[in-house]
């Protein structure tokens, strides 16, 4: 015969209350490891008084302030809106000048060779803002890239006013909207430049040069005169709408800017090159860089040297 044993009532009390008090610490423990594990750095709220005012511009400005507290710059734009400036000091006092960077298309104030640039240009004694440089909406976009236009003539401005329910007059409507916007776009970039100055001078820093990386170039030129006349500008690897290549002659005789440094590895260069000789704007100089990449962040510190050595006063170019 096989004796079974059976418990009492106070054994599987004993062990009920031994797994709820299991579960209960554990349980709480475990909906807290899940909460820390799934939180990200994009989701920790900002201090109000970085993102006060800024607008979303969709080149992580927020998150970068984060990354960077120390250099980040939150910048007063004339329309009310703040952008997001990076501000890297000199490494040593007095500074050589101050440098103000754009960054490339579609970049940020500290993205690809922006960043690295500065950086290596403040370990070379300047003092160096960089702005981002937001990409423009696909209609925009449209706008910059078509064809120099030709001169419209007086007989195709004048003649009977226009049907508003016309084709044509629909096309123009059309195009007055996408100039405006294409103006709004211009307009906020170089209310970024402006602020930017206006940061380096409240910080007694003298603005030396202005710097444009690919796309930013177009804007670096466009906004000198307005912007002070800089002594100098330098465009890395410019990528020129056509509309501003056409007019890039006369935009640098109105900038009066004496110093003008290319660094290139594009196949435009000697057409630019040749235009500028012909408009005989002075002051140009071309420095060829044989990689195709030359915006790539691994490019920075030969950049910083050939620009550092353009700047020096001791050199002559």
């Amino acid at each position: 015969m096989h004796r079974f044993r059976t418990g009492s009532r106070s054994d599987y009390t004993g062990r009920i209350c031994g797994w709820l008090a299991f579960a209960a610490m554990f349980g709480g423990w475990l909906p807290a490891y899940a909460q820390n594990k799934d939180d990200s750095p994009e989701l920790t709220q900002a201090p109000a008084t970085e993102a006060r005012g800024a607008v979303m511009s969709g080149l992580g400005e927020q998150k970068l302030s984060q990354r960077f507290p120390d250099a980040a710059r939150w910048l007063d734009l004339e329309d009310g809106a703040r952008a997001l400036a990076m501000f890297w000091p000199a490494r040593e006092a007095p500074a050589r000048g101050g440098l103000i960077i754009l960054a490339d298309e579609g970049g940020n104030a500290e993205s690809g060779l922006t960043g690295t640039l500065a950086r290596e240009l403040a370990r070379r004694n300047f003092a160096v803002l960089t702005l981002g440089l937001e990409s423009p909406s696909l209609a925009v976009e449209r706008i910059l890239e078509r064809p120099a236009a030709e001169p419209v003539s007086d007989s195709e401005l004048g003649g009977p006013s226009l049907d508003i329910n016309s084709p044509a007059t629909i096309d123009v409507m059309a195009t007055e909207t996408a100039d405006d916007a294409e103006i709004a776009y211009r307009s906020h970039i170089r209310s970024q430049l402006l602020a930017g100055v206006a940061e380096l001078e409240a910080r007694d820093e003298e603005l030396v040069a202005l710097v444009g990386l690919g796309r930013g170039s177009n804007h670096v030129v466009l906004n000198a005169r307005e912007l002070g006349g800089s002594p100098a500008m330098i465009w890395v690897n410019p990528r020129l709408y056509p509309q501003d290549a056409e007019n890039l002659a006369g935009a640098l005789e109105k900038a009066s800017v004496p110093r003008i440094l290319e660094l290139s590895s594009s196949d435009e260069y000697e057409q630019r090159r040749a235009g500028l000789k012909r408009a005989r704007v002075e002051g140009f100089s071309l420095q060829l860089m044989g990689s195709a990449d030359l915006l790539s962040a691994r490019h920075g510190k030969s950049l910083a040297g050939r620009l550092s050595a353009w700047l020096s006063p001791k050199e002559s170019y």
